[in-house]
């Protein structure tokens, strides 16, 4: 359902203080407590609740219920405040949404996001939705939400604006209630609209160029990748952050070689890119 914008006349200028560390939300949804540890450190999460905790960056291992061990790093080569991602042990499949808000008597002209089709237990729903995958680290890089798994929508929210939004974080059981009994589209969903689906997939950071120069520039950019996402320190992260940066600059993002081989190239240099940029990484052997 559209949501209602009080006004505001002035808006606030917000500060952070940056370490290096980074801030998690490890959420539970399950019906019973949660036990893991993350390093040394013990961590129990009540049923259908979440807890936040700070990591270091480096690397560092979780140890889930069944004794599964995971290898991780978390990344502070680009600080940012505020929580960094979703710590998902129960690999619970996650929805990110996008509610419109609207100052009163103001008609919507479109949704406040690209709007998409999910297919959940072999239903068909379009709308502000982005599938997020049930992957044990959810960063939240490519999309910020404002309110976690635990946290509902305002009925109302104050703003500068007469048309904004809110995003959330939804547990795959409590989308399918929102969607089901709280969720209407802004505006009419013609068959003139681009609607495209959402389906997650990891991001391809592997390829074989048939040209020698692509498949250069890519192991270049993998063998500063390797060594960012095993580094130990934050200062180590930032600095081959830098040297990658500098290298797609400098040589890579501006090949000679062009044919039909070089959009994919461009695509896995990005997701590289973008992965140092983001805040934590399963690292799968």
């Amino acid at each position: 359902m559209l949501k209602r914008v009080m006004l505001l006349g002035a808006c606030m200028a917000l500060t952070a203080c940056f370490s290096d560390s980074k801030e998690f939300l490890i959420d539970n949804p399950t019906g019973q407590p949660l036990v893991i540890s993350i390093d040394d450190q013990k961590i129990t999460i009540p049923a259908q609740e979440s807890q936040n905790i700070k990591l270091d960056a480096g690397q560092h291992t979780l140890t889930l219920g069944n004794g599964e061990k995971v290898k991780f790093s978390v990344f502070d080569a680009w600080p940012r405040s505020g929580e960094s991602g979703l710590i998902n042990p129960t690999r619970t499949r996650y929805i990110y949404v996008v509610q419109k808000y609207l100052a009163k008597g103001v008609q919507p002209a479109a949704e406040n996001s690209d709007v998409h089709t999910l297919t959940i237990d072999g239903q068909t729903v379009t709308g502000p939705f982005d599938d997020m995958g049930s992957e044990l680290f959810i960063d939240n890089f490519a999309h910020s939400w404002d309110l976690n798994p635990t946290e509902a929508f305002p009925e109302s929210m104050s703003s500068t604006t007469k048309d904004n939004y809110k995003t959330k974080l939804f547990r795959i059981e409590d989308f399918k209630h929102y969607y089901n009994n709280e969720f209407s589209p802004s505006v009419e969903y013609t068959p003139n609209m681009r609607i495209t689906e959402s389906r997650y997939q990891p991001p391809e950071i592997t390829a074989h160029f048939n040209a020698p120069e692509l498949q250069q520039n890519l192991n270049e950019a993998t063998k500063i990748y390797t060594a960012f996402i095993h580094a130990e320190s934050a200062g180590e992260q930032k600095d081959l952050l830098k040297e990658f940066e500098k290298q797609n600059r400098e040589k890579w993002r501006d090949p000679k070689t062009g044919g039909e081989e070089i959009t994919r190239y461009y695509e896995i240099m990005t997701n590289l890119n973008h992965i140092m940029m983001s805040s934590i990484l399963e690292i799968k052997s």
